[in-house]
């Protein structure tokens, strides 16, 4: 039962990030055309010329793929099996959607491509025997029966957690500001907010959203789960997340811009927040969940652009993230619709268990 459990955790996971790694590769979905030629032309020449930066992240792009096809095989699978099965199932999507890209013409399909993201897939399935091998495989999954629960939903949860995470990714105007829809249906006029009022409503924006995930990550904890150290790492790894991304897409010293006044005391009011309710039960948690959501959402929304951010979004230059950024702000747009999706659901199965 709870090697099911662990291979049903870990293949749900592996069918999102699957679906993530389609929707960057493919997007933005538009101009889509024959060119006359087979779409497997590509694979009969090596491009004339391959930037580094271009082929490490593709090998890193497939990393994960490469663990969660492992995890989610073995001990169905013996560790060998599992590895190539995971290399063999990442030239295969990477294969599909190189070809794929054969119909748009924003994008450019590459062996050196195809090349990379299998090596990606290599390293994810060696790094994840090694964890198997190195936590004893059934000491591993034996862990995560201890610490996550079984009952309908809790995977979802979990997967809607780094779904938050993920998300992180993209440039928001407010922390942990997921929800905004003004990039796909126009821009909203909201209430003019002064720079003071504007603090506490990214005060309020930060913290809900923070409670809201880090309470979806609880609802798949068991009791006997260290749930105070989890919600301190969960935190620690929201602003890691939302730290890298900003190293990443801004200049140096634009790193820390994130760190508003309004941010700052969002992220404790989110902290006490998560540590006040950590013993709450299950439909409770979700009541809340679903309230802080909403609020956010609403908030998001409505509110003008960030004053204290303005001025480090105009050096903002995605470049070569830019199909990756528009993954990350569907991510980020879509969470809360999606909690609202699961919250129904996760009630109806938490009563059925009852």
């Amino acid at each position: 039962m709870a090697q099911r459990q662990g291979v049903t955790l870990a293949r749900e996971f592996c069918l999102v990030y699957a679906l993530l790694i389609a929707y960057a590769t493919l997007h933005p979905f538009t101009g889509w055309h024959g060119t006359g030629l087979s779409p497997f032309a590509w694979l009969e020449s090596w491009p004339a010329r391959v930037l580094p930066f271009d082929l490490w992240l593709n090998v890193a792009a497939y990393v994960p793929l490469g663990l969660l096809i492992v995890w989610a095989t073995f001990p169905w699978l013996r560790i060998a099996g599992a590895g190539l099965l995971a290399v063999a199932a990442g030239l295969a999507l990477s294969c599909a959607l190189e070809s794929l890209q054969s119909y748009l013409p924003s994008r450019t399909p590459s062996l050196a491509d195809l090349a990379a993201n299998g090596a990606g897939a290599l390293l994810g399935a060696l790094l994840g025997a090694v964890m198997i091998v190195w936590f004893g495989g059934g000491r591993l999954i034996a862990m995560g029966r201890r610490w996550f629960d079984a009952a309908p939903g809790s995977t979802r949860a979990l997967i809607l957690a780094a779904l938050w995470l993920s998300g992180l990714l993209f440039p928001e105007s407010i922390l942990f500001g997921h929800g905004s829809v003004l990039a796909y249906v126009g821009p909203v006029s909201g209430y003019p907010f002064t720079p003071a009022e504007f603090v506490r409503v990214e005060t309020a924006v930060t913290a809900a959203s923070l409670f809201a995930a880090g309470s979806l990550g609880m609802c798949a904890l068991r009791p006997s789960a260290p749930r105070l150290v989890l919600v301190v790492v969960f935190c620690v790894g929201a602003c890691a997340v939302r730290a890298l991304s900003q190293a990443i897409l801004f200049p140096p010293e634009h790193a820390w811009a994130w760190l508003t006044p309004g941010a700052l005391r969002g992220l404790g009011a989110g902290v006490v927040g998560l540590m006040l309710t950590v013993a709450l039960p299950r439909p409770m948690r979700l009541a809340l969940i679903a309230i802080t959501v909403t609020f956010a959402t609403v908030v998001v929304n409505l509110a003008p652009p960030n004053p204290y951010y303005l001025s480090t979004v105009q050096v903002l230059n995605p470049g070569r993230f830019l199909n990756f950024n528009g993954l990350t702000q569907l991510v980020s747009a879509a969470w809360p619709f999606l909690v609202v999706l699961y919250i129904p659901f996760a009630l109806v199965g938490g009563q059925r268990e009852a």
